[in-house]
């Protein structure tokens, strides 16, 4: 079940799973929670099982694109990685924003997981000595009418 913790951002078990998709440095982290707080735009969401923390997503409206969503931070706790969990948040991400459109930012390192679960894929030119970016973009109308 994905719970809506904007309005309990000082919750430590949160903060803790955020850590995993930011830089866990205390400053970093405290800055990522006031945006959360402080624009209305983004929401993180955490992930239960059973009574059990198992991840964090969190999602913004696109300012670029309507009824587009992207997705700013993604995390699963590193014993349940590899298990579904990333793909099963998305998809509750998917069902209770019903966006038309879904998108991520990510390195090389994640970009397997989302084109694995039906994003197209995009490489971004970034500067050289830079390390890679993709753009990863999933269109939910597509997949709805697939179903």
């Amino acid at each position: 079940m994905l719970e809506l913790m904007n309005e309990r951002l000082d919750d430590a078990e949160l903060r803790e799973l955020l850590s995993y998709a930011v830089f866990p440095d205390d400053e970093v982290l405290d800055t990522v929670l006031e945006q959360y707080r402080n624009d209305p735009q983004q929401r993180l969401y955490k992930y239960v099982e059973d009574g059990e923390a198992i991840g964090v997503i969190g999602c913004a409206a696109d300012q670029e694109m309507e009824d587009a969503l992207r997705i700013r931070h993604l995390a699963i706790v590193p014993e349940e990685r590899g298990l579904g969990y990333g793909r099963g948040i998305i998809l509750l991400l998917l069902e209770q924003e019903k966006p038309a459109v879904l998108m991520a930012e990510t390195d090389a390192e994640g970009v397997e997981f989302y084109r694995n679960i039906g994003f197209s894929v995009m490489s971004t030119e970034l500067d050289e000595g830079a390390s890679d970016s993709y753009v990863c973009i999933f269109h939910a109308d597509v997949e709805e009418e697939e179903a």
